[in-house]
């Protein structure tokens, strides 16, 4: 049998030593996606953020030919989900379904976090906006934001309000209206927006805020009453719920929805999931789901999406100076 000289295979099991030493990083980009993709949401099931995140699971899987899984992680304002991720091999199967809570809020709200949003996270994929809407029960009597304002006046302290968690739009929804309308309301957080809309339903609690895609179905079938919605005109999917800011001015905001991996993801893995979800969010029967729930999908690049969490992180910080959200 032939030998090879001893340099050549010195040469070879050094070459195979790398390729097997070399971390999944390296090699994700010529085989990805090879396995599953775990897509983390770090809020409960049944919120907008987890209503997204199946929208995008199932595009995205098809878009790929490859299993896209949706893994609920809650907790914490949405920090326990992030956390995962941030932890999580850079190597492309693991993502987050990434929202204001834990990408730009939290890092004014909690004394403590176990990962930087601006340096644990590469940006994918802009995902979608939309609207906060303020909510009632039928049994509460009220009808919209002046009704609320003049109870709260009233009662200064009585009304309570639930939100998805402490730092969430829901939980900053509800601490502009207190700065701006100049009412006393209490916080109730929760693990998820499900979970506080199931609390106002049963009576629990006098309000809530909310995105308006988990809200729709209830207000639609007249078991919620939507108060008003944080955007600067009416709705079409609200017809008749006017913006909060016809009656408080200057009161806006918008949620917003984005994929982001760990930092150190391969750029042509990242580039394959922004392509996939861009492609996804241009058809017609994807834009119908999405403006069916309120929402309107945004696309575009990982460069476009860094841009944009760099300016919510600095216009958050500016909002959350003079507003009181600390954890409970």
């Amino acid at each position: 049998m032939n030998r090879l000289p001893n340099r050549i295979w010195g040469a070879a099991l050094l070459t195979a030593s790398l390729w097997t030493a070399a971390p999944a990083t390296v090699r994700a980009d010529t085989a990805w996606p090879a396995s599953p993709i775990k897509l983390v949401v770090p809020f409960a099931a049944g919120g907008t953020t987890d209503l997204l995140a199946r929208l995008v699971a199932e595009g995205l899987g098809k878009t790929l030919n490859q299993t896209v899984i949706v893994q609920n992680k809650p907790g914490a304002g949405g920090n326990i989900g992030a956390a995962e991720v941030a932890r999580a091999t850079p190597d492309g199967y693991t993502l987050l379904m990434g929202t204001p809570g834990p990408l730009a809020i939290n890092p004014y709200v909690y004394p403590k976090m176990a990962f930087d949003p601006a340096r644990d996270f590469a940006a994918v994929s802009y995902v979608a906006d939309v609207p906060n809407v303020i909510l009632t029960s039928p049994a509460s009597g009220m009808k919209n934001i002046d009704d609320v304002l003049a109870r709260a006046r009233q009662q200064p302290g009585s009304l309570n309000w639930g939100s998805p968690g402490v730092g969430s739009t829901g939980h900053i929804a509800l601490e502009l209206l207190k700065k701006l309308g100049k009412v006393e309301l209490a916080h109730v957080p929760y693990k998820g927006a499900s979970q506080a809309s199931a609390d106002l339903l049963a009576g629990h609690i006098d309000l809530a805020g909310d995105n308006v895609p988990s809200a729709l179905e209830q207000i639609r079938a007249g078991n919620l009453v939507a108060l008003g919605v944080a955007s600067d005109k009416p709705l079409d999917v609200l017809p008749g719920v006017a913006p909060v800011s016809a009656t408080v001015p200057g009161y806006l905001l918008p949620s917003w929805f984005v994929i982001v991996a760990p930092a150190g993801t391969p750029a042509p893995v990242i580039d394959k999931i922004s392509a996939a979800i861009d492609a996804f969010e241009k058809q017609a029967a994807t834009r119908e789901k999405f403006r069916a729930l309120g929402a309107v999908p945004i696309g575009g690049n990982a460069a476009r999406l860094t841009d944009h969490l760099k300016s919510e992180q600095a216009r958050y910080g500016e909002l959350l100076k003079d507003i009181k959200a600390t954890p409970q």
